[in-house]
Order: structure tokens, then sequence, then C-alpha cells
């Protein structure tokens, strides 16, 4: 959809957090007299005091808020839908996206990054060695603004790290110039109704390129390499596990791309197996585009570890405290607790059940003899229940409802020396906002903590 064929239409924005605010924002700017619908499950007085003076001064936005707000959607001709949302499926009404309108224009200008887990951190540090090598580069998506924010400045020089989620990615038919595909585990099942929806709104990031266009995936994910090798595009592989003939992987203690060495890895901020994957789809990128090896190695050395990703929070008598609330699926949890092994004793876990398999975790949990795990509903009781009908060692373990209770009970129970870990293996919705929220607020009572 071209920008301007949104002048004759009935719009309706949908979802009124940050993407669906700069939406309006941006149709008000190229439309001023334009009547613009908006629609919320939130009243007048639950949205922020921003936008309750908005909708004041605006004579021409049209409200649908509160519980029937999705009453009016067949009202309109076009509708902005924000990430997350779901419509009826009775909805009749065209429905597109920031993320849709924005591919289909600028799509040679995009990186678009997915996966399960490591897009955050994989955007963040494509962003910084661009950033560093002096290319004129913006974060869009879920780690950055919303593109539209940016349309006004675009150059023919411009260059946007798109990190995408499989909310942005379901109804896509274009893919990105430049695509990365991390990984793929099973998350989202509530919402895309199943583990085949969520996997075809992720292939989406692929399924639309032509040969001009590039994919970097993770060769060691067999999921992804069978996905990949249908598509058209110029295909690059990064594995951990071996040597490659093109692309880039770890050899000893050395990050190769094409066979020419661009850094050690104990050089990097970055712990982890899984963040190896990051860095090798980060190097990828940076060398299609042509930075020097030199320029890749600085940037990825100087590159900080990204928020609530294992973010080592401080010792507090005795204890070291780890925040990884960005974990959100058991996967990440596993690969966590194998970085920090053998000294985490306290785990604390669990959160929103969207019918992800826990038993993989129960195991790792047993495997690992973590002494003590503290328990988030509604996973927590699920992950429990794993861990019982393993045979042999049993750790201690204590139900919680919110996270001063839950840093009140890792304080007392965790030995001195040893580690505390927040990795939830759980979506975050039913304590907290987001997964940020619980990060921050697991932080701030650790800080409570006297030295």
């Amino acid at each position: 959809m071209n920008l301007n064929e949104l002048k004759d239409k009935k719009v309706l924005i949908l979802g009124l957090g940050k993407e669906g605010v700069s939406t309006l924002k941006f149709i008000r700017k190229k439309f001023p007299y334009k009547i613009i619908g908006i629609a919320d499950q939130k009243t007048p007085k639950q949205l922020e005091a921003n936008l309750q003076k908005i909708i004041t001064r605006d004579k021409k936005l049209k409200p649908h808020l509160g519980k029937k707000y999705m009453g009016s959607l067949n009202l309109y001709e076009v509708i902005f839908r924000s990430p997350g949302m779901r419509l009826p499926k009775s909805t009749t009404v065209k429905v597109t996206s920031q993320t849709k309108i924005f591919i289909e224009n600028y799509k040679d200008k995009i990186i678009g990054v997915t996966g399960t887990k490591g897009k955050t951190t994989t955007c963040s540090l494509i962003y910084k060695i661009l950033k560093d090598a002096k290319v004129n580069v913006e974060l869009v998506g879920n780690i950055g603004n919303p593109p539209f924010d940016f349309i006004d400045k675009i150059s023919s020089t411009s260059l946007f790290v798109y990190e995408l989620s499989s909310f942005q990615l379901q109804d896509l038919k274009t893919s990105p110039h430049i695509s990365v595909f991390l990984n793929l585990y099973k998350e989202h099942l509530d919402y895309h109704g199943g583990f085949e929806n969520y996997q075809k709104a992720k292939t989406n990031v692929i399924k639309w390129q032509k040969k001009e266009d590039f994919v970097i995936y993770n060769n060691d994910s067999e999921l992804v390499t069978e996905l990949v090798e249908k598509g058209n595009s110029v295909k690059i592989p990064f594995s951990i596990s071996r040597k490659l003939k093109t692309g880039a992987y770890i050899s000893g203690e050395w990050v190769f791309y094409n066979g020419e060495k661009i850094l050690k890895i104990n050089e990097t901020k970055l712990k982890g197996i899984f963040n190896l994957n990051n860095i090798l789809a980060a190097v990828s990128v940076a060398k299609i585009l042509k930075v020097s090896n030199q320029s890749i190695a600085y940037s990825v050395k100087k590159f900080e570890p990204v928020k609530h990703r294992l973010q080592y929070i401080g010792n507090f008598k005795g204890i070291d405290f780890y925040n990884d609330s960005i974990a959100t699926i058991p996967e990440a949890t596993i690969a966590a607790l194998e970085t920090l092994s053998p000294n985490v004793v306290t785990l604390i876990v669990g959160g929103y059940d969207r019918g992800v398999d826990y038993s993989q975790l129960s195991k790792k949990i047993i495997d690992e003899k973590i002494q003590n795990v503290i328990l988030f509903p509604q996973t927590g009781k699920i992950i429990l229940d794993g861990i019982k009908i393993q045979k042999g060692y049993q750790p201690k373990h204590f139900f919680v409802k919110n996270m001063k209770e839950a840093v009140k009970t890792a304080g007392r129970v965790t030995q001195k020396g040893k580690i505390c870990l927040l990795s939830p293996a759980s979506s975050s919705f039913n304590l907290f906002k987001n997964y940020q929220d619980r990060g921050e607020q697991f932080m701030a009572e650790v800080k409570k903590i006297k030295r």
C-alpha cells in the first residue's frame, strides 16, 4: 500500500500503544483534516496523560474505547493493527500495519532480524557495528522506535535494523532485503493457535525474498535450515559447531567469516553459547555491507550486553544476582543455566502459561542440581510437576506471588558465594506489564538488600 492511498479511506488505528500512537501522529501530520478512528480496550481514563490530551484537542478523532472497542471495525476501510492485536475472524476490512507498509515501500533499506530468542541482542549488535562504521542506520521495531517515526528523514543512504516478532511478520507479503533467521522454538502458541501457524508467521521474513536478497541463518538448526533452503535468496549460513566453506563460524577461540579471522571469542563481553550465534549473525550482516574486519572486531569487543539478558546486578549479602528476565521460553533459561553453571543454586522461574512444554527445563534443573526453585504462577506449578516426576535429587521449592516475596526468599535461602538467577522461561503478563517491568522490579528489590 502506498501511504497516499489513505487519503480517501476510512482509517482505524487498533491499539494505542507505542506503535499505535506513532501511527496516529504520522497520519494526522500527513492528513491534517482527516477523520481517524482509534480503538483500544482501555477506557479514556486509563490512557496515558499525553494521549488523553491528544484526544481532547483533536476534534477529528473518533474514539472507540473500553470493552466494546472491537464493535466498530467493519465501519472502516483500512485498519492499522498494532503488534499482538488479534482481530475477530468476521472482520472483512483490509488490515495493515506499520511493518507491512514500511517493508513494502523500503525493503531494500531493511535488515530484518527474527527468531524466537536473540533478536534484541543481535539487532543491537548489528546497529553498533554499523553505527561505529559511520553507516546511516536506525534501530526500529520491537527494540527501537516505530518505523513511521523516520519516514520523513529517509535518504538514499538510510538503513534500518528491524527487530521483527511473529506478530509483525504474520501478514507480510514482502520480505526485507537482508533477513536474519536466528532460531525457531515453540512460543506464542496461545496467540497463533499452534506451532505451525507460528512457524508460518516467522517464515515470512524470507518467504517473499528474491534472488538479489540475502538470508543469514542458523545452520545448526535443522528446522531453520530446511525453511531457508526453500527460498530464492542468497543463503549465508552460520554455525558454532563446525567449519563452513562460506559464512560465519567458530573454530577454536576465533570467529571466522569465509575463512578469515575476525576476532577472539574471549575478547567479547557477551557470555554463553547462544550469544555466539548472535555474534555470528551480526558479523555476517556487517560483511555483506562491506564493513572491515578491524571495525567489526572493535565494535563487538566494545558491545555491552543487552539489559535483562544475563545482566549482572551485583553482590548483595555475598550472593551474586543475575537478571535474565528476557528469557520467556524454556530454551533460554536452559541456556542461561548452562552459561552460569555450576554456581547457580537458586532459580526464580515461572510466569504466564502459553501452552509451552517445560519438561526439558524441569530435567535441566535436576541435572544441574539447583538447590532452590522459586516459583511464580502459572507455569511455576507446571515446572515443579515436571521436577517431581524425576527420580533422585529434588530441590527445595517456594511458591511466591510477587517479586518482593521472590527476592526476599532468595536472599534467605541462597548460599554466600553462589548465584541467584531470575530466568523465568515464561511470559510476564499475568503478574507484570512485560519482561522489562519484571526485570526492573527484580533489580529494585535486589538493591534493597543490604550489602
